[in-house]
């Protein structure tokens, strides 16, 4: 068994997350998810994740407030942040570069370009 190249928590529908889960995996990363705010917050207390990735199009999840809670905390320098939505969606892409996201990309991209993106993401780390 190989080593693991780090822990990334996952914040997407059950099928995205899946999605996500599995490339992950095949790129021998460990990853775990989180269903709503709270679930979030305790996993980062309990782990050490090299990167998030969190949709904005996740109903009931407070995208938002993730990232403001993640860019104003102990892990703002450490823990580099993806942002991933509808390319429909331009008012939340501009909110995520607002709060200061290291990447923000559609969700075709990041589907078609998982090993690049977590790449460039845990360059930031």
């Amino acid at each position: 068994m190989t080593e693991s190249k780090g822990k990334l928590l996952i914040i997407a529908d059950l099928f995205f997350f899946a999605k996500l889960l599995e490339g992950a995996k095949v790129l021998g990363y460990e990853a775990t998810g989180a269903g709503n705010l709270e679930i979030a917050r305790r996993r980062l207390k309990e782990n050490e994740f090299i990167a998030a990735l969190v949709s904005m199009d996740k109903d009931g999840f407070d995208w938002v407030g993730f990232i403001q809670e993640v860019k104003s905390g102990p892990l703002a320098d450490t823990l580099p942040l993806l942002a991933f939505g509808s390319h429909m969606n331009v008012e939340a892409f501009r909110r995520a570069e607002e709060l200061g996201v290291d990447i923000v990309a559609s969700n075709s991209r990041v589907a078609s370009e998982l090993p690049y993106l977590i790449g460039a993401l845990t360059d930031y780390a």
